[in-house]
């Protein structure tokens, strides 16, 4: 068993808890931007590949206390370096610091990298170098106030990067937001669920995963940890083909994306193409003023623009008020959630809200608003 730190969008830290539970076999703990955790070879394997909101599983190598730059290059220099990084590999290093102590991020950052190279130096030698872009060993920096982690990325490229998408729409939500907002719905999976401005499709595509018991790593051909010396590709195939198995293609759910604009609909029907999943989801051109929900009961879930990127070519005001009339009028019996940055266009639905939660797109502080639309109850 190792220690393990997953890293997620900020309010999503105990959907991320929820999602790898099953996983574990000792109780996590919840931690700011992500979940601490102890896990064996397999679990974590499990997890870069299931983990929905995750962004990195993170490998705890030490932890130390440091006060000073002194200390601090001291602690990390007598770390056996050799072991995990050859003078024939290429590193790099990512930090996250919040200290009083440690002021200067870049400057803390250079001193870890110093105390690495110049450990493997006096081991081997020779010394490693550094690729900021595609390195061999990734490691990541955690100081918060005087308590130092250091941790070896076992994921590679983040797991938002599901491999579904070639072409990035300009506003496109990330993969890992899009799958935490479907699970703070608490969908059931089994009522129609729609996004009535889909954009490139990515919220109905992450709750057609969830839905049909695909893992969201199902396309990545490679993580990180498949260049460690401990690697074991014989447990990793089994693993998924453990999952290919579980799909379930059975369910009859119906899942629906529409939107005005018909090239951000063919860019969600290349990505549902790459999914096999052309039959499992509907696409379609359309304004949401023209939306009629199929039957009685569903979920709703959209992140209209709200002033940033492409939003401000648009009277936000207005559009966000027509969509308050759409679900009150038309939508009676759906659970309405609706995902914006913009707290004051809010107001303009005109509808009373039951939840409100918290949430970090990026550096934009957000919410996700729950408007359980019942008839005649905002007449």
């Amino acid at each position: 068993m190792n220690k393990y730190f997953i890293t997620c969008p900020r309010g999503l830290e105990q959907v991320t808890a929820n999602d790898i539970n099953q996983y574990l076999e000792k109780k996590y703990k919840i931690d700011k931007g992500g979940v601490a955790f102890e896990a064996s070879q397999d679990a974590m394997y499990r997890i870069n590949l299931y983990s929905r909101t995750g962004m990195y599983v993170l490998k705890e190598l030490c932890s130390f206390n440091a006060s000073n730059d002194k200390t601090l290059y001291k602690i990390c220099k007598n770390f056996k370096w050799s072991k995990l990084i050859d003078v024939n590999q290429t590193f790099s290093l990512k930090s996250k610091i919040n200290s009083s102590f440690f002021k200067n991020s870049n400057f803390t950052t250079l001193k870890i990298k110093d105390a690495i190279v110049d450990s493997i130096k006096n081991e081997l030698g020779d010394r490693p170098s550094i690729d900021k872009h595609n390195p061999d060993v990734r490691i990541f920096i955690m100081i918060n106030h005087s308590k130092v982690k250091l941790y070896l990325d076992t994921t590679g490229k983040p797991l938002f990067r599901r491999g579904y998408r070639t072409k990035i729409h300009k506003a496109a939500l990330n993969e890992t937001m899009a799958a935490g907002l479907v699970l703070l719905s608490d969908w059931n999976k089994k009522d129609d669920f729609y996004d009535i401005m889909c954009g490139s499709g990515t919220i109905a595509i992450e709750a057609a995963l969830i839905a049909y018991n695909i893992p969201p790593g199902i396309l990545r051909d490679f993580y990180a940890f498949q260049k460690f010396s401990d690697y074991n590709p014989t447990l990793w195939k089994s693993i998924l083909e453990e999952a290919k198995k579980n799909i379930n293609f059975d369910n009859p759910v119906q899942i629906n994306g529409s939107d005005l604009i018909k090239k951000n609909i063919h860019l969600a029907l290349d990505s549902i193409g790459k999914l096999n999943l052309e039959d499992k989801i509907r696409f379609s051109v359309k304004d949401f003023n023209d939306f009629s929900p199929r039957n009685k009961k569903g979920t709703i879930i959209i992140n209209p623009p709200y002033g940033e990127r492409i939003g401000e070519q648009f009277n936000l005001n207005q559009l966000y008020k027509k969509l308050g009339d759409k679900f009150k009028t038309d939508c009676a019996g759906h659970d309405v959630f609706v995902f914006t940055g913009n707290l004051s266009l809010i107001k303009k639905i005109g509808l009373r809200s039951k939840r409100k939660i918290i949430l970090k797109n990026g550096t934009i502080d957000c919410r996700l608003v729950y408007y359980p639309i019942q008839s005649g109850s905002f007449q």
